[in-house]
């Protein structure tokens, strides 16, 4: 499907927290993506398609100390709650602090209107630091973004961190709804008899979780009217623009609602692949789908 996407059609997918990039499930997007990338870890120079800022993002403007631990992906600009790690085989280690680093820190809204970007989606990896990234994105969720992935964190793992059910408070306050979550990560308790995940219980999984990433979409409604307005801050190819992201994560379901909605902003030849597509997915999936949960079970007794 996404072939037949017209050449000049965009995306702009903000990354807050880039190092290691995008999940491979963008990749069949790259010819229409323009990336903006934020991480102090990872500096890049910046290209036509993809920004990048060696910047720390959260609710206010200056610097930052971003505490780089053993472990660099957990490294955060909050300090790693040691007696949450403590009981846990590893991760007292992957949480030490090896390093400090000065660097800027800035506020999402004003350094998207200065470089004149305006983001469709958003990704958020920033250990901790979730609400003030999105304290400082306001204008950006409420006017462009669709849909957000935003790891959260099942218990305050760093000082001072909002969890899981905050964050999702958080969101549903600027009008996105939790669709799904995804890469549910468990943390498993150190024992002397050296279990760690025996795999009983019919597939369930030893540990308790600690953090996932969260998949918010707006909420259809608004969609529906930002559609009907002619596409507001995303211009009109807001309905193809959700449509596409929907399917990136997916959401066929929804994908296909919107299309329904939104078939007259697009031309004959994309409202022509679109309508033959869906088409094309009728029904759940049959033995696919019956194949997919099948696998599902057995991957979570691996």
């Amino acid at each position: 499907m996404f072939a037949r996407l017209p050449a000049d059609f965009r995306l702009t997918v903000v990354d807050v927290g880039a190092i290691g990039g995008l999940h491979r499930r963008w990749a069949a997007l790259a010819p229409h993506l323009v990336t903006v990338n934020f991480d102090p870890l990872e500096p890049r120079e910046s290209k036509a398609s993809a920004h990048y800022f060696p910047f720390l993002i959260g609710d206010r403007e200056g610097t930052a100390t971003l505490k780089v631990t053993r472990r660099e992906t957990m490294s955060s600009t909050l300090a790693p709650d040691p007696a949450f790690f403590a009981p846990f085989w590893k991760k007292p280690e992957h949480v030490q602090i090896v390093r400090e680093i000065e660097a800027p820190m800035a506020r999402l809204d004003p350094l998207l209107q200065l470089e004149r970007l305006i983001p469709d989606a958003i990704k958020i990896d920033v250990q901790g630091g979730e609400a003030a990234v999105i304290a400082g994105a306001g204008e950006a969720l409420g006017n462009s973004i669709l849909l957000a992935e935003i790891e959260c964190s099942f218990a305050a793992r760093y000082e001072g961190q909002e969890t899981f059910d905050q964050i999702v408070a958080r969101m549903r306050g600027h009008g996105f709804g939790l669709f799904d979550v995804r890469r549910l990560k468990r943390y498993r308790y150190r024992n002397g008899s050296g279990v760690e995940d025996p795999s009983l219980g019919d597939g369930m999984r030893a540990g308790r979780l600690g953090f996932c990433d969260a998949i918010f979409v707006i909420e259809p409604d608004m969609l529906w009217r930002r559609i009907e307005a002619g596409g507001m801050a995303n211009g009109p190819d807001v309905a193809l623009k959700a449509i596409v992201l929907l399917l990136t994560y997916g959401k066929a379901d929804l994908a296909a609602a919107t299309f329904e909605r939104g078939a007259d902003t697009m031309t004959a030849p994309v409202r022509e692949a679109m309508t033959g597509f869906f088409s094309s997915l009728r029904g759940d999936g049959g033995w696919k789908q019956r194949l997919h949960l099948r696998t599902d079970v057995w991957a979570r007794q691996l």
